[in-house]
C-alpha cells in the first residue's frame, strides 16, 4: 500500500496519478482508496500484457512510471519502446536468485533511476548487481500520516469487545502477511515460553496468507491463545493497534516495514528482529523500540516479558516511537522525495553518479 499513499500525495499535489496491477484483489484495494486503476489482462510478460501497459501509458500521456519487481522492470522497458515514459525503480527484495544475464542488463539500462528506500536495500542490489551502482539513485525511506495512524483508545477498547478479548488481558500483535520469513513461527514460540514463565496473554494476529492453516495449528499445539482477525483496512488495523499492549514485529527480512512504522505512529511499543532495514525506522537505541536477534524465541521471549510487566517503560517507548515518525519519517517527506525524483527524471536531470541522494530530506520548493 505504500503505492497507495505515493499516488494519493502526488494527485493532491496537482499530479496525474494511474495505478497499474497484476492482481483483482489489490485492483479493489486501489479503487477502495479512491484511486484510478488498470487492471493487466494476465500474470506473464507478453503481447497482452505489454499492450495493455502501452495502452494506459499512451491513454495518460504518461512521462513516467515507478516500478518495483523485475517484472514490471521488464513490461515496462518493452511498453517504453514505443511510449516515451522514463522508468523509476523503487526497488524491492526479490526473493529469487537475481539472475544477472544478459537480459536483465538491458531491461535495467532502460532504467532512467532507481529508488531505494533504506541502506540496507540499496547494499543489497549494489552486493547483488554491483553494475547497478552506475544507474541513478536516491534514497527515499517511506512516511507514515501520524493524522491518521494515531492511539484510539475507544475504537481499541471497542475491538477488544469485538473480539472476545478481556478489557484487562495483555494483547501482543503482529500484523504481517501470513507468510514465509515474517517470523510468526518464532513469535508463537517466544510467547509459548512467556505463558510457560506465567504471563497469560493473547496473540492477535493482523493478517491473511497461505500460512494460516499452519499457524493455527501451530498455536494450538504451544497453547497461545491467538485471535485471527484476516486482512484489515487501515482503520481497523488502527483499532487493533490501539487495543494492543505490545506489537512484535518478527519478521527475518524486510526494506523498511509499513508495519512497525504504523505501529510507532499509534505510540505501540515495538519489538522487532534486528534483521534487514527495520532497525533504520525503528532506531537503534532502546528508546522508541527494541531490536532482538532474528530467529531467536528466547531472546524475543525475554523481551516481550520485560515489557509487559513494565507498562510505564512501553508507554514511554510508544511515545518516543511516535515522535521519531513526526520528526524524522513523515507522510510528506516521503512524497516529497518522490515528487522531486519525478522532476529530476522527467525532467532529464537524472545522471549516472556514484553516490545516493537522500532527497526526502530536501523541502519541496513552493
Amino acid at each position: 500500500m505504500s503505492y497507495a499513499k505515493i499516488a494519493a500525495g502526488l494527485a493532491e499535489r496537482g499530479h496525474r496519478v494511474h495505478c497499474v496491477t497484476a492482481a483483482r484483489r489489490l485492483t479493489v484495494r486501489l479503487e477502495a482508496e479512491g484511486l484510478p486503476v488498470t487492471q493487466l489482462p494476465g500474470g506473464d510478460t507478453g503481447p497482452r500484457e505489454v499492450w495493455s501497459l502501452w495502452r494506459t501509458l499512451r491513454m495518460l500521456g504518461a512521462q513516467a512510471i515507478v516500478a518495483d519487481t523485475p517484472r514490471d522492470v521488464r513490461l515496462s522497458s518493452y511498453a517504453t519502446m514505443v511510449h516515451p515514459a522514463r522508468i523509476i525503480y523503487r526497488y524491492n527484495l526479490n526473493y529469487r536468485r537475481p539472475r544477472n544475464h544478459l537480459m536483465d542488463r538491458i531491461y535495467l539500462s532502460r532504467v532512467a533511476a532507481c529508488v531505494y528506500q533504506s541502506r540496507f536495500i540499496r547494499d543489497r542490489a549494489w552486493e547483488q548487481m554491483p553494475w547497478m551502482k552506475r544507474i541513478a539513485h536516491y534514497q527515499v525511506p517511506n512516511g507514515y500520516d501520524t493524522i491518521q495512524y494515531a492511539p484510539r483508545p475507544l475504537a481499541g477498547a471497542d475491538f477488544r469487545r469485538k473480539y472476545g478479548i478481556p478489557a484487562k488481558a495483555l494483547v501482543v500483535l503482529t500484523s504481517a502477511k501470513l507468510s514465509r520469513d515474517k517470523g510468526h513461527d518464532v513469535a508463537l514460540a517466544a510467547l509459548a515460553l512467556v505463558r510457560q514463565a506465567g504471563t497469560d496473554l493473547t496473540y492477535l494476529i493482523c493478517g491473511d496468507g497461505g500460512k494460516e492453516a499452519e499457524l493455527r495449528v501451530m498455536a494450538h499445539n504451544r497453547q497461545v491463545p491467538t485471535v485471527f482477525t484476516g486482512l484489515l483496512g487501515a482503520d481497523q488495523l488502527i483499532e487493533a493497534l490501539s487495543a494492543a499492549d505490545l506489537v512484535v514485529h518478527p519478521s527475518l527480512r524486510e526494506i523498511f516495514p509499513n508495519a512497525v512504522g504504523e505501529a510507532m505512529s499509534c505510540a505501540r511499543p515495538v519489538i522487532a528482529a534486528d534483521a534487514g532495514g527495520t532497525g533504520e525506522l525503528l532506531g537503534g537505541d532502546g528508546s522508541t523500540g527494541l531490536l532482538v536477534p532474528p530467529d531467536d524465541p528466547v531472546a524475543l521471549a525475554q523481551a516481550i516479558g520485560d515489557l509487559l510487566h513494565d507498562p510505564g517503560r512501553g508507554a514511554a517507548m510508544g511515545e518516543a516511537a511516535r515522535r521519531r515518525i513526526e520528526q524524522a519519517f513523515p507522510l510528506s517527506r516521503m512524497i516529497d522525495g518522490y515528487e522531486a525524483v519525478l522532476a529530476r527524471v522527467i525532467g532529464g536531470g537524472a545522471q549516472r553518479r556514484s553516490t545516493t541522494r537522500d532527497i526526502g530530506l530536501q523541502r519541496r520548493p513552493g
